[in-house]
């Protein structure tokens, strides 16, 4: 049989990413700081490519000022619902509500990360944790070894161990009972700590009084030693914890667009101000066609292409975030107005259908990205907010709102147990089982029923 060589057309399906579509995913996912590095990388790379050179004073109503401007002051339109500070609203993060600076979430980021360096046993891990969950904002801790042994029901020393290892974690004296033990765990940040410092923790409160002879002759040495010691103690932080303070925190983080109420709507601006401006270097470009090399001529055609489809892949990512920040605005507006309480259950999947993306594309846009809003600043992905069970307008927000609200209104000599909560909930009709109570409150950074009684009496 003779084999017949020849041409043939054949239709197949066959998904074929380009290297400019590859780009242009790449960039969608990308944060402003690393859209920034990318940039940066292109611009090194690309001969091609230059800055577009805008004048060193932009004024006091460039994008970034007005950005910082509310995120550092707020006006009354701004302000977050509730009296006390400690009680408003504040951001997501990561799909929990950010809970004034994340103290815990950095300890308990190092705490996952040991865990699996140290192999300490999960009891361990768990009790570290309910510890990292009573720490106050100033990184000190709120409940005594006994307390959290009959909570947890372990052995007190199982707790020690347990307070150890958060003990040990970043940054130096968190994990403090009081100031002395507080001041001690930094002893290691000073060389060659004198003994006699150790001493000195036991006259604080002198020491603040200024009577420097009396701790002198207890100390047995001369009254310029001990204010050496006490310079020595200015060093060290009685509130390790203080630097984690929500307004800190925030004003670090740049915000990749901004959603901005005007008269009874809102708008939505993508940040571009902090993001190179470049553009093709055209002198350069004719410059080097002129060359007779027909390598160069190459050369240069390619690095055109690529300076085109990275300023394409830009306005792209730009035009994504604000069409799927606009349809979250549009069905998300009752939260904007009213806060956490008003969120309506919503997936990516009904926003890329909505706007004819792919699912993935919704979710790369969300991805390490954050948007200030009236209700301050905060991820993207926290305007999805999945229903619970068969209640289709109730979300974990919601419920998380509302168990705030339960507990502040207790009565602190007999507070609600996580059934008495399962109770009061079903009868707003809301169906909870108590194991996700329970999950809501350590969330919420909420102490159990008996320690909430203890610190009442206390």
């Amino acid at each position: 049989m003779a084999n017949n060589v020849g041409l043939f057309l054949e239709q197949s399906n066959r998904l074929v990413i380009s290297p400019q579509m590859y780009q242009a995913i790449e960039m969608i996912q990308l944060s402003l700081p690393e859209l920034i590095n990318y940039i940066n990388n292109e611009l090194v790379e690309n001969p091609l490519l230059e800055v577009v050179e805008e004048p060193e004073e932009q004024g006091e109503d460039s994008w970034l000022d007005g950005i910082m401007e509310e995120v550092m002051s707020s006006d009354e339109n701004d302000q977050w619902s509730g009296d006390n500070p400690q009680d408003a609203e504040l951001p997501l993060l990561e799909g929990r509500w950010f809970d004034g600076g994340s103290l815990q979430e950095y300890l308990m980021e190092q705490l996952r990360f040991i865990k699996h360096s140290s192999g300490f046993s999960e009891k361990t891990y768990k009790t570290a944790k309910y510890i990292i969950g009573n720490l106050d904002s100033n990184g000190y801790l709120t409940a005594s070894l006994e307390e959290i042994a009959e909570a947890l029901k372990i052995s007190v020393a199982e707790s020690q161990e347990a307070l150890r290892i958060v003990q040990e974690l970043d940054p130096p004296g968190v994990g403090a009972r009081d100031l002395k033990e507080c001041l001690k765990l930094q002893f290691h940040l000073i060389p060659d700590c004198p003994p006699k410092l150790t001493e000195l923790l036991d006259y604080l409160d002198d020491l603040a009084a200024g009577h420097l002879k009396k701790i002198a002759s207890a100390l047995g040495i001369t009254t310029s030693e001990v204010r050496s010691l006490g310079e020595l103690l200015k060093l060290l932080d009685p509130k390790p914890g203080s630097r984690f303070d929500q307004n800190t925190d925030i004003r670090y983080i740049i915000p990749d667009a901004v959603i901005k109420k005007v008269g009874d709507d809102y708008v939505v601006l993508v940040n571009e101000n902090d993001i190179p401006k470049i553009c093709i270097n055209e002198s350069y470009k004719r410059a080097l066609m002129a060359q007779d090399d027909q390598t160069i001529k190459k050369f240069v055609r390619e690095k055109v292409s690529s300076a085109l489809n990275l300023l394409k892949s830009i306005e792209q990512r730009r035009s994504t975030i604000h069409d799927v920040l606009e349809a979250i605005v549009a069905r998300q507006k009752d939260f904007l107005d009213k806060g956490v309480s008003a969120l309506k259950p919503l997936t990516m999947k009904e926003i890329a259908e909505e706007l004819g993306l792919h699912e993935s594309t919704v979710s790369r846009v969300s991805a390490n990205k954050y948007v200030q809003t009236p209700r301050g600043i905060c991820p993207i992905k926290c305007f999805f907010a999945g229903s619970i069970g068969q209640e289709k307008e109730i979300t974990a927000e919601k419920i998380k709102d509302e168990l705030k609200k339960i507990i502040a209104e207790e009565d602190p000599q007999k507070p609600y147990s996580d059934q008495d909560l399962v109770s009061i909930f079903q009868k707003k009709g809301i169906k909870i089982a108590r194991r996700t109570i329970a999950k809501y409150r350590e969330e919420l950074w909420i102490p159990s029923s008996s320690l909430r009684k203890k610190a009442s009496r206390e």
